[in-house]
Parts: C-alpha cells; structure tokens; sequence
C-alpha cells in the first residue's frame, strides 16, 4: 500500500488556493463565497474517491463507503477545512484531503472493509466568524442547541441566517445526529514544536485537553503618575503581573498542562496614570481535569490573599476527551510495520474529534509542524510529513473496519 504523494499534495494546493490572501495566507470562514468553493472541491474529490456524498442540514460534507454488503457501526474520519483568519493551508484541511487520499488508496490496493467507512468534511470547527465553533461535528453528536445557533458575526447576521443564506436548513440541526460509530480517528498537523524537536514523524495523540477561560479583574485606585508617592500606591498592575508569573510557574510544575494570559488591559490605559484596574485573560488547557482546577485554586488563593478588591469571571469550559488506548496501541503498531518514528504526546488545541469522545473510541494522529508554526501564513507541513500521515490513517482505516 503506498500513498500518492503527488495527488496529495496537489489537492492540498488546489484547496490552498481558494480564499488565499495576497500576502499568501488564507482567510476561509465558514457560510461565505470561498468556503461554497472549498465544499464543492472536497465533494468532487470524494465522488473522484467513489464515495457516495451528502450535505447534511448544517452543511458538513459527508462521504460515505459503503454498499450492502458492510454491516456494523461506521468508523469515522476526516477533519475542518475552513481556516482562521489569515491562516495557513494546513489546519483541518490535511485531515480531511488525507482521509480521501486515504480512502482512495485503500480501494487502489483491492481492500474492502466489512464496515461503512465515513469520510466528514466538518463545517466551521475554528469558530472565528460567529464565535462559536464546531457546529459540524458538534451537531453530529447532538450538541448543539436552538441558542447556539444564534450567535452572531461582527455584522450581526446569526449562524442560522448564514446557515439559510447558505442554502441549508438549520432548523433541522437535530437531523444531523449520527452518534452510533465504532470509532472516530483524525489526521492532523501538531501546530507545536515537540515533534520537529523530538526528530519524530509520527505523533499518538494520548488526550485532547480539556479547557477553562476565565476573566481576571484586579481593582486599584487611580493616580496621577508623577505625584503619587510610591509607598502606599493600590496600583493593580503589581499583583496583575506577580498574578501572571504565579500561573506560569504552577503551570510549569505540572504534567500536560498549559496555562495562557493572552489579553491584558490596563484602565484608563495612559502612561501617566495610575491605573484604576487591571483585566487579565486566563486559558487553561490539560488533559487531567484536576489539573485545570489546581490553577484555577491557586489563583483564588492568590486573588484572596492580596489587598486588593477582584473578580474571576468563568467565561467557557471544553471537557477533555482521552484517547482510546487501543486506538494508540495500533498506531504505535502500524508505525512500527512501516519504520516509522513516533512518541506519545497530548493535544492543547482542540479538534473535531474531541466531540465523538462520549459516543465512541477516538484517536489522532500527528504529523509535524515546521517551527511549530500554525494559524500564520508560515503554517508548513512538508509532502513526506503529510503523505506519512496519510499511510498511517490509511492502514488504520484498514484494521477498524474490518
């Protein structure tokens, strides 16, 4: 069995070139010109695959293996393939090009499973236009509401009036619920660093981290800059920033735990007051939910010890979805039987996959990311990376559906 390399690549570029920049990154959002473009593409390399292909109510592309023959719960594959804003041509967009390819070389080599095979083309997994993201696999495994779908764009047209500017029917969201899979894998680039400095092609995804947002708020007591003796300021950025070290260092000692401050406003914001009080973001991602609270506790403790007046606002939270110790067991196998390079390794950044996990076994596979680049422009994944990959979930397909 040997992946075509060249069609791989080539379709990756082809999908690249709809909705590219001309400072050559992609702004692909969903329910828009340029995502109809990238649906049609993906459907005419599924039909090119011989699968048969539906748009389901909320718009995900799904292309099914399957005749009369094949009995049981489907295996699931395929990832996004709309981009963030400025993004890169690889995000999602190997996941599901892989999973064609994938498929196609399967059939090339006489292979036919015992199971139907899904190949999904998910709709909106990054979230960047409504804010409000994975509406495609979300509403695959009936978790999606009739709020959700009112979110709004920056232009105040809600997910459901893009939904029906889009041709689809939203109001029939439910419709999309096909939650009885034996499993579901994913392809995807890392967007980290670990495997490009671990020298390893392959990454066995042990978990999707959880997530928590938070909204710190530190209260101070404005002052002119100048007149205002050092020695009994409330200035609020002091404990804001020995705020920031604490969280980096707790984070530090702990194992598959990342903690972000990604925002931070001071108000009234000039250079010669005295702010009056101090906003810090807080994302916390793990793939152990007690590590996200140990965090979280240690910054109550933080924030209850300082003599200062704060607020700690809880904004989201994403469960974390391990991955299915079987599926890595073969992954690691199928690695092995083809000499490639692997290691174990968590995923911070969520995926599609993570929605199937209360349903069915998942997995994920990585392949890496040049300089850990990812969500820029710069965001690269070479044809040998991405056609490794690519055997990989193609001999796994192979083992789940049989």
């Amino acid at each position: 069995m040997k992946v075509n390399q060249d069609r791989l690549w080539e379709h990756l570029q082809t999908l690249a070139a709809i909705g590219r920049n001309p400072d050559g990154s992609i702004t692909r959002l969903p329910f828009t010109k340029q995502d109809q473009e990238a649906q049609d593409l993906i459907r005419t390399y599924m039909q090119q695959a011989g699968l048969s292909v539906e748009i389901d109510p909320v718009g995900n592309v799904i292309g099914k293996w399957m005749d009369q023959t094949m009995t049981g719960k489907p295996v699931v594959t395929g990832s996004h393939y709309d981009s963030v804003i400025q993004g890169g041509m690889f995000d999602g967009c190997l996941g599901i090009l892989g999973a064609i390819e994938a498929i196609t070389v399967l059939k090339e080599s006489g292979y036919k499973p015992n199971r139907p095979i899904y190949c999904i083309g998910f709709k909106d997994e990054e979230g960047n236009r409504f804010g409000y993201g994975m509406i495609g696999s979300k509403a695959i495994n009936g978790l999606v509401s009739d709020e959700d779908l009112l979110s709004k764009d920056e232009k105040g047209i809600s997910l459901q009036q893009a939904m029906v500017d889009f041709q689809l029917e939203p109001s029939l969201y439910k419709q999309c619920q096909k939650t009885d899979f034996l499993a579901m894998i994913e392809l995807h680039i890392e967007q980290g660093k670990v495997l490009e400095q671990k020298h390893k092609q392959i990454g066995i995804v042990t978990g999707i981290a959880g997530l928590s947002r938070y909204t710190i708020t530190i209260y101070g007591e404005s002052g002119h800059a100048g007149a205002t003796p050092m020695k009994g300021r409330m200035d609020p950025m002091i404990p804001a920033c020995e705020l920031v070290l604490r969280i980096q260092k707790k984070a530090s000692m702990l194992k598959d735990c990342v903690a972000t401050v990604g925002k931070l406003e001071t108000s009234p914001g000039a250079c010669n007051i005295i702010c009056d009080h101090v906003m810090l973001s807080l994302d916390v991602r793990s793939i152990d939910p007690a590590n996200i609270d140990c965090i979280i506790d240690d910054v109550k403790a933080f924030l209850n010890q300082i003599p200062f007046q704060s607020t700690l606002e809880h904004e989201q939270s994403l469960n974390c979805a391990p991955c299915s110790q079987s599926i890595q067991e073969q992954i690691k196998e199928v690695c092995q039987s083809n000499d490639l390079s692997f290691m174990s390794l968590m995923s911070g950044a969520g995926h599609d996959a993570m929605n199937f996990y209360e349903h069915c076994p998942i997995g994920m596979i990585f392949v890496e990311s040049h300089k850990g680049y990812s969500h820029r422009k710069e965001e690269y994944t070479s044809p040998i990376s991405c056609a490794q990959g690519t055997l990989v979930l193609a001999q796994m397909l192979q083992r789940l559906g049989q």
